[in-house]
């Protein structure tokens, strides 16, 4: 408590972990939701006068008064904070932190396990993570211009850059060459129309390109990801990758297409967290993140909505990974039910996952009919930008025969397909 009274830069950080029904009813609790209302309302530490402000407020009994207003008192001049006992508080506090959480969470888990939900209990226990503070960066003043030099370089960190392409015809063109350092891009569609499929083309493309990519995998083992993406390049079925020539196969590609020895697709199980993910980004030198899905990427406290909790973790993507390391990140996303009935769709139908959208420079959608997945000439697929912010895309459509969706002989790889003329 004399760090929440006290200290600024305390607070700053852990105000989102700090929760007052972690402390039994009475003096200290009351003391401790009123201080974090007190820096919610005015980002300020909450002195002596204003404490009696809440405490007038909200207790009438005279002895309750008289022990609600000592309890402020008796903390800071029992806990006096002083530049030698700081450093101590604060790792008294955060562990004190971490263990609330810790224990919240196996609470929870029992619970779950005497009423008999196993796998919400599981869920519980497979959830539990550290709690990470929220840090604050420094403020950027421009006025006699010290620093700017630093901040100018970072900014123009891949500008220079060619964008990465998608590889699909005509879209590409939209985009004036692909996405850009920096950039946020979704793909959404329904549960198996092929979104997996989507971004191991991405990277097959990007790889093309001569592009270091990471591919991050939260679903899908990272064989069958590689299985997929090997196809796309070699543009063979799974059946027909022979161990014995496939690297030689592979070597008259990379030639063929001017791939150096930078070009290389990198496959690993995903991150847990956005501070994790940033870590690993750190390590190696990637052009390109796909990431299928950040969707499984644990925020870093709970909500009670997957709205606000993809919220959180998209935004953490968007400003640490695209726009601070300049990096152009993909990810996948859910379409809604009635989305998936239409034969062409919006932002209204991305449901849930309308936050990453909004947080999105390029949201491309999925969408299939019944006639098209029944196309004698293999499955047809129309790929919608439904939101483009740079290069005025947003809007535009184009109908693909898919090399997917044909049983065991597909790979990922799409084809223009004109929307005139009859499907039969």
């Amino acid at each position: 408590m004399a760090l929440v009274l006290g200290d600024a830069t305390f607070l700053e950080k852990w105000r989102h972990a700090l929760k007052p029904e972690a402390l039994p009813k009475g003096p200290t609790r009351f003391m401790l939701a009123a201080a974090l209302e007190h820096w919610d309302a005015h980002h300020q530490l909450m002195d002596y006068s204003a404490y009696l402000y809440w405490v007038g407020q909200a207790v009438e009994d005279e002895d309750l008064y008289e022990n609600y207003t000592q309890i402020f008192t008796d903390i800071t001049s029992a806990y006096e904070l002083t530049d030698s006992n700081r450093p101590i508080a604060w790792i008294a506090a955060e562990s004190w932190v971490q263990n609330y959480h810790v224990g919240m969470a196996l609470d929870r888990a029992r619970a779950r396990l005497v009423a008999g939900d196993r796998n919400s209990a599981f869920s519980e226990l497979l959830g539990l993570r550290e709690v990470t503070g929220e840090q604050r960066e420094e403020p950027i003043e421009i006025s006699t211009g010290d620093g700017l030099e630093e901040i100018i370089r970072r900014r123009q960190k891949g500008f220079r850059d060619a964008p990465i392409p998608l590889g699909i015809d005509l879209f590409d063109e939209a985009l004036e060459g692909g996405v850009e350092a920096g950039d946020l891009a979704v793909i959404a569609g329904p549960t198996n129309l092929g979104k997996s499929q989507f971004m191991c083309y991405l990277a097959v493309s990007a790889y093309k390109a001569n592009k270091r990519v990471l591919y991050l995998t939260y679903e899908l083992g990272r064989e069958i990801i590689g299985e997929r993406i090997l196809t796309g390049l070699l543009e063979i079925p799974k059946q027909d990758l022979d161990p014995d020539t496939v690297v030689g196969d592979l070597m008259k590609k990379r030639k063929q297409w001017g791939v150096t020895d930078k070009g290389s697709i990198i496959i690993e199980d995903g991150q847990p967290t956005v501070v994790a993910l940033q870590r690993r980004m750190e390590e190696g030198d990637f052009d390109l993140l796909l990431l299928d899905s950040a969707d499984d990427i644990t925020p870093r406290q709970s909500y009670p909505s997957l709205y606000l909790s993809q919220a959180e973790v998209y935004t953490d993507i968007m400003r640490d990974i695209c726009h601070a390391m300049r990096i152009p990140t993909w990810s996948t996303a859910q379409l809604n039910r009635e989305g998936v009935e239409r034969a062409r769709v919006s932002l209204k139908h991305i449901g849930d996952s309308f936050k990453k959208a909004q947080r999105a420079v390029l949201v491309v959608a999925m969408s299939q009919t019944v006639e098209e997945k029944d196309f004698y000439l293999g499955p047809l697929m129309k790929l919608h930008a439904i939101k483009e912010t740079k290069h005025g895309a947003q809007g535009v459509w184009w109908r693909y025969l898919t090399k997917f969706g044909r049983g065991p002989r597909g790979w990922p790889g799409y084809d223009y397909y004109p929307e005139k003329g009859s499907l039969e």
